[in-house]
């Protein structure tokens, strides 16, 4: 089965949607002079580095992306846009081991180092391959340069997936493609010159970069930085800068919602908030919107498509339980082959103006990619996502979905966290391991889980082992991988 999309008309040139309204405030934070910086200042700001950049970049031996490792947010937009201006600019970590730099480097080779700093990991790891490092300046203190009359015609943004599944790959996200993405989420969230997004997520992210940052900018709004790790700079930053909306995961929601709760906190001007990057669970939406007393928008996004695939309507407990219907793209279930029934569970295939998909299309119409997700779609045209391909468990020729067993768990009243993953055996294939990480300040017993899943599971589902950790094992990119966790908790085969 197919769902219908409305993906609405793209502007040509995302950089002049950017520059419009010079006067406005394009961004709010601590780390620029006055505590705002103007859509002109910022628009003079990327054109000088720009223009700074483009000797740097076109050595003999180049060829490859300019990465941005910089940490600073407000110089990250602005050195990275000003590499766009030029070709492929990637947005990488600015600190980690050499071992972490030499493999992205495989999947996206570098010309040119920018960093905000000179003694940072990526600045190590390149003057120890030969690599140029450019800094980028302060706020401010930009030295007039002749920019690029345009954006190149291989000018991109590059982001790296997270590697779960299979090795680092970068996806190269194209003008065209970009512009898609963030006035498409603009129409869909109605988002206007009057509206502030408070950016907390990563900007070497999708959901960071693309939605918190440029789709706000894209529509006249404003930026607001703020550390969700800081809740007196959150408290702050809702106070002086207004914020209207804001865009994170699950997790940096919930910290948002911690941190105005424990101050008995205010969040006066919010619209709305939207989820994205991890499954949104529908008592966290509940909770959330029962708080802010505002709609919980929960959106269905992956690297290669940015912006979003599917997201729920702008109003409260809209679709509880699914990603809504299919917004952007056009969204297909396959099962063996065909295209499946509705309310049939099969993989998830999409196309659409905003999916960086490799190769032609047929019939001059845009390629369809495979997206690795499982799910359906329902008989009101709603898309419900079952979990990844790859982290299906074969017990014996048994398919067991992990969030079937997660579910479970996660009814313990002292369970804050569930992952299924699978255990290598001889005989099965593979059987069902599970880690569960209490809440904190409590005591989880192992005998109590395995009751609850005994009762609320069929038996060929049960764990045969459960793992007790104070946190999550995460990977060196800081993501959960179910195929990883049992090599990263240390043990060997059944």
């Amino acid at each position: 089965m197919a769902g219908r999309n409305d993906p609405g008309p793209v502007p040509a040139d995302l950089f002049a949607l950017l520059e419009r309204e010079g006067v406005a405030t394009a961004f709010y934070g601590d780390a620029v002079p006055g505590g705002r910086v103007r859509r002109s200042d910022l628009a003079a700001e990327v054109r000088a580095f720009a223009g700074h950049l483009s000797p740097a970049r076109h050595h003999p031996d180049g060829g490859g992306s300019v990465w941005v490792a910089v940490r600073d947010p407000y110089r990250q937009v602005v050195a990275a846009l000003g590499a766009l201006m030029s070709g492929p600019a990637a947005l990488v970590e600015r600190d980690g081991p050499p071992a972490l730099f030499e493999t992205l480097a495989l999947a996206c080779p570098p010309d040119l180092i920018v960093c905000d700093i000179g003694n940072c990991g990526a600045a190590r790891w390149a003057a120890g391959r030969g690599l140029p490092v450019q800094l980028v300046p302060a706020p401010g203190t930009r030295r007039p340069a002749a920019g690029p009359d345009g954006p190149a015609a291989d000018a991109g943004l590059q982001f790296f997936t997270s590697g779960t599944t299979g090795p680092v790959k970068c996806v190269t996200i194209g003008l065209s493609t970009l512009l898609a993405a963030v006035t498409g989420v603009g129409r869909r969230l109605g988002l206007s010159g009057s509206d502030v997004s408070l950016s907390i997520a990563p900007l070497t992210h999708t959901l960071g970069f693309v939605t918190s940052v440029l789709a706000g900018l894209a529509a006249g709004g404003s930026v607001a930085f703020a550390d969700p790790q800081r809740p007196a700079a959150v408290l702050e930053t809702l106070s002086s800068a207004r914020p209207t909306w804001c865009a994170a995961s699950p997790s940096g929601l919930r910290l948002l919602h911690s941190a105005v709760r424990r101050a008995d906190a205010a969040w006066p001007a919010l619209r709305f908030l939207r989820a994205s990057s991890a499954p949104l669970r529908a008592d966290l939406a509940g909770m959330l919107e029962d708080f802010f007393q505002v709609p919980v928008v929960n959106a269905y996004v992956m690297t290669e498509a940015p912006g979003e695939i599917a997201s729920t309507d702008l109003a409260r407990g809209a679709h509880r339980g699914t990603v809504g219907r299919p917004t952007l793209c056009e969204v297909e279930i396959r099962s063996g082959g065909a295209a499946a029934a509705v309310g049939q569970d099969g993989e998830i295939w999409i196309r659409g103006p905003n999916v960086a998909a490799p190769g032609p299309g047929v019939a001059g119409r845009r390629p369809w990619l495979r997206t690795g997700d499982i799910g359906a779609l329902c008989h009101d045209g709603s898309l419900r996502i079952s979990g990844r391909s790859h982290d299906i468990i074969n017990r014996g020729g048994l398919k067991v979905w992990p969030p079937e067993v997660e579910a479970v768990a996660l009814r313990h009243p002292d369970v804050t966290a569930a992952v299924a993953f699978p255990i290598p055996h001889e005989g099965l294939g593979e059987t069902v391991g599970l880690v569960v990480v209490p809440s904190p300040g409590r005591v989880v017993d192992r005998s109590a889980v395995r009751r609850l899943l005994t009762s609320g599971l069929p038996r060929d589902k049960w764990p045969s082992t459960i793992v007790i950790c104070p946190e999550m094992p995460l990977t060196s990119r800081g993501k959960v991988s179910r195929r990883r966790m049992w090599e990263m908790l240390g043990r060997s085969s059944t």
